[in-house]
């Protein structure tokens, strides 16, 4: 009797096992997206080509692996400097974004931003999707026969969820897909994720599979990306780009007890630059289709200097020559200034937290890697509010704050004397060195103002 009940008890369990089995095979293949990808009797002209696992761009018939930056300005120095492409988020100047482009011999990846499942009650309103569909239309049929065109990237760090409450976020991204596709076959079309999140590239593969390529976003996490990648391998083998990368993202810093992220001097980072690529940039992988560094250009994001190659001004920093280095595999000689840190006080720079009381009285210097040359610079100080309430909000368009005025006496000199501010709160202090080459140097150190 015992062994009846056994049997019955196991071919129960094998049973519910199948049919969980049909249940999930189901729903895979009926929530599956269309794997279909446009195809064009002549030669594309861009391409991905795939030979026994490895595969590379082909752009007119010939392989090219990019090497760009995130941005839509300085295309002449990118140039110069040995890059071949931009991405570009802002559609608004796409056209002239473009000529340029072609100008300086550059290609471009074009960004469609669309809106992230946070804001999902978007995907619930019907008029609203087909003024956004309409819209990237129009985008892709006014620049697909551009000479600088290189590829659509179809939103920016989405979060592709897995739940099928979600459905509706998946049709109409493939419905965007498709259209790009169909208008233009010349050209892929991936999207950007944050590092290499396992959730995302799983409903990626299985919900949105007419993708051609994916964009990683990483910024310390470089570091590990190859073992990352190598780890997901057995359910995606895909090609790939770094889509942004920079050494350190504000979020990975050190902070003070406000929560103030430390940067790092210019000079300080245009070496870190080089380092990465060198070290951690997956070279190698035969799915490595190339990299975008970040920010090329200014941009105010937790400061005006912490991402940017340039100064605000348009003066190029020392980070753009370590990229020269890095994409064209050489060593030379560097014309920026090198600038290690600010010290406040004389030793105030080996403090995290550094605060001084409201209205107090003290000085600052820059120190410089190379005293020889201090005779060829000029320095411009600056005291800013933080803009505190941005710190880790990305991919909006922050505004410089102001300087705070009549606090440093003589700030044309590589050691000042400043005045505190009265208002509480924390604040950092700037600098730029400006040499003869036509390059300049930036560091700043932050501090706390109390009352």
């Amino acid at each position: 009797m015992r062994t009846k009940h056994i049997r019955k008890g196991g071919i129960w369990i094998v049973s519910v096992f199948f049919f969980l089995l049909i249940a999930f095979v189901s729903i895979y293949y009926l929530r599956k997206g269309d794997s279909h990808h446009a195809t064009t009797k002549s030669q594309r002209k861009v391409a991905i080509e795939q030979k026994n696992g490895q595969y590379h761009f082909l752009k007119d018939g010939q392989p090219f692996l990019i090497k760009g930056g995130a941005g839509y300005s300085f295309m002449k120095e990118l140039s110069m400097y040995g890059g071949n492409t931009i991405v570009c988020w802002d559609t608004s100047k796409l056209a002239a974004t473009l000529t340029l482009a072609e100008k300086n011999n550059l290609s471009v990846i074009i960004g469609l931003d669309i809106p992230n499942v946070s804001q999902f009650d978007i995907y619930k309103d019907p008029n609203k999707l087909s003024d956004l569909y309409n819209a990237c239309k129009r985008i892709v049929e006014m620049h697909k026969g551009n000479r600088a065109t290189f590829a659509w990237c179809l939103g920016n760090e989405l979060i592709f969820p897995f739940s099928p409450k979600y459905d509706i976020f998946y049709t109409f991204y493939n419905q965007l897909l498709d259209m790009i596709h169909n208008e233009d076959p010349d050209h892929p079309v991936c999207t950007a994720i944050i590092n290499v999140k396992t959730r995302d590239l799983f409903n990626i593969q299985w919900r949105i599979p007419a993708l051609d390529f994916i964009g990683f976003n990483l910024y310390n996490s470089i570091i590990h990306f190859q073992d990352d990648i190598d780890n997901i391998r057995f359910f995606w083998r895909g090609p790939y780009i770094i889509s942004e990368w920079a050494p350190r993202g504000g979020w990975e810093s050190r902070v003070t007890s406000w929560q103030a992220p430390f940067e790092e001097s210019s000079s300080v980072k245009a070496q870190e630059y080089f380092d990465f690529y060198k070290q951690y940039m997956p070279v190698k992988d035969g799915r490595f289709l190339g990299s975008m560094a970040f920010y090329w250009g200014s941009r105010q994001e937790y400061t005006y200097t912490f991402y940017s190659i340039f100064n605000d001004d348009g003066t190029p920093t020392e980070i753009g020559e370590a990229l020269n280095d890095a994409w064209k595999d050489t060593v030379t000689v560097h014309h920026a200034p090198a600038v290690t840190a600010i010290v406040i006080d004389d030793s105030l720079a080996t403090k995290d937290n550094i605060l001084l009381s409201a209205g107090s009285s003290h000085t600052a210097a820059v120190a410089l890697k190379k005293e020889g040359n201090a005779e060829n610079l000029q320095y411009s100080w600056q005291i800013l509010k933080e803009s505190w309430a941005t710190w880790n909000i990305t991919w909006v368009d922050f505004k410089k704050p102001l300087a705070e005025t009549d606090l440093i006496a003589d700030c044309g000199r590589q050691q000042i004397s400043f005045t505190a501010p009265l208002k509480e709160g924390p604040y950092r202090i700037f600098i730029t060195v400006y040499n003869s080459n036509g390059y300049c140097a930036t560091a700043n150190i932050p501090f706390y103002v109390i009352q």
